[in-house]
């Protein structure tokens, strides 16, 4: 059923292309991050500041073309229309109608992903059959690649299947802000304490795991928030930002709340979630390449470690030599890496899990530029 509507959206674009292109037209992909803080949307409104470009954006939910006829009529008459005559394509997923597209000659398309490393393996690296095929054909229409470092533009040419030549090193638009200094950050926390007062004197752990994607049907809780949220020392608070289907989930299950826990799945920017946390607990997500640039210490809580590696996607490192913190698979592991690192400096963190060497391998740039960069790449 997908597939016959990426054919039919492949053949309304082929009509819209009798109109002319537009010099100044913008066609956003946002359909893994539609929030302000995404890759998508930052470049959205640094282009929205350097001229009058107009906007057209396909977000999470506009693919859903069978849900109604209002969805499908914006999806395969609207968005074909716009992406037509559009000069411009900026995209934060994979856009799997492209597989049968042609695109006009001069078109940009730029896939800016959403996640600024990985850990575990995506794209061609981790599907299969069908949908790896139409991903690759998909993928080849892309002009622009655009990765944070070396490293990522090693195992995002594989993974994209793109040649090195379409891969640009500038930095992701969405860490900008993580340079930007303190100043900056503490804003930004300004921001949050406003949202959160009984918070601005609490130490915030934020439990920010992947998504599996066998809990499509079955979404569960990898860690025991209850447990661990009882046994933090004092002036700590245990905040979780899960996924949306797990959130659904997890929301159900415990209505009238659990002390101590804060959900914050529902905050609108990531990343001031991310200035007001003091420790971040992850396991594959990419998150974690951003919380690095913060310098801030890290928990890696994989119990399902050696299942995911074996009969999951799998990874592209040794996974507990490569993370730039403890890896634990327990609830009594995570409180008592909670009790170390809340004691002991930065620096100490560094020696003792190789964050600077993490940080360095993942940003190339750490000037606060990278939206300027891939501005100007896009206008050569």
């Amino acid at each position: 059923m997908k597939e016959l509507g990426y054919h039919i959206f492949a053949i309304l674009y082929r009509i819209f292309c009798i109109f002319k292109l537009d010099e100044k037209r913008v066609f956003l992909i946002m359909t893994h991050d539609a929030g302000g803080t995404g890759n998508v949307a930052v470049m959205r409104d640094y282009m929205a500041n350097k001229g009058d470009y107009s906007f057209y954006s396909l977000v999470r939910g506009d693919t859903h073309f069978g849900k109604s006829f209002a969805k499908a009529f914006r999806f395969f008459f609207i968005s074909s229309y716009h992406l037509a005559r559009s000069k411009y394509v900026i995209m934060d997923n994979m856009f799997l109608p492209y597989a049968f597209i042609k695109p006009k000659k001069g078109v940009k398309i730029i896939q800016l992903w959403h996640g600024t490393g990985v850990i575990k393996k995506i794209g061609s690296d981790a599907n299969e059959g069908r949908l790896k095929d139409l991903e690759i054909k998909a993928n080849a229409k892309t002009t622009h690649l655009i990765v944070s470092s070396e490293t990522t533009k090693r195992i995002y040419s594989g993974s994209f299947s793109m040649p090195d030549d379409k891969v640009f090193i500038t930095g992701m638009p969405r860490t900008d802000c993580l340079f930007k200094g303190d100043d900056y950050i503490d804003e930004q926390k300004e921001m949050f304490y406003k949202d959160y007062p009984d918070l601005r004197n609490k130490k915030i752990i934020l439990y920010a795991p992947t998504f599996r994607d066998k809990d499509v049907d079955h979404p569960k809780l990898m860690l025991d928030v209850k447990k661990v949220a009882s046994e933090l020392p004092d002036g700590y608070v245990l905040g979780i930002r899960l996924h949306p289907f797990v959130a659904k989930t997890f929301n159900e299950q415990h209505k009238d709340g659990i002390e101590g826990v804060v959900d914050f799945s529902s905050y609108g920017s990531l990343n001031t979630l991310l200035f007001a946390s003091d420790i971040l607990i992850s396991d594959y997500s990419s998150i974690v390449f951003e919380y690095a640039a913060l310098k801030r210490p890290m928990i890696f809580h994989a119990p399902d470690l050696k299942e995911f590696s074996d009969s999951g996607r799998g990874f592209y490192h040794d996974y507990e030599s490569y993370v730039p913190g403890a890896v634990t698979f327990d609830e009594e592991g995570v409180i008592n890496k909670i009790r170390e690192v809340s004691n002991v400096s930065i620096d100490e963190y560094d020696s003792m899990y190789h964050l600077d060497e993490f940080v360095d391998d993942t940003y190339k740039y750490k000037d606060s530029n990278s939206a300027k960069r891939v501005y100007d790449l896009m206008m050569k």
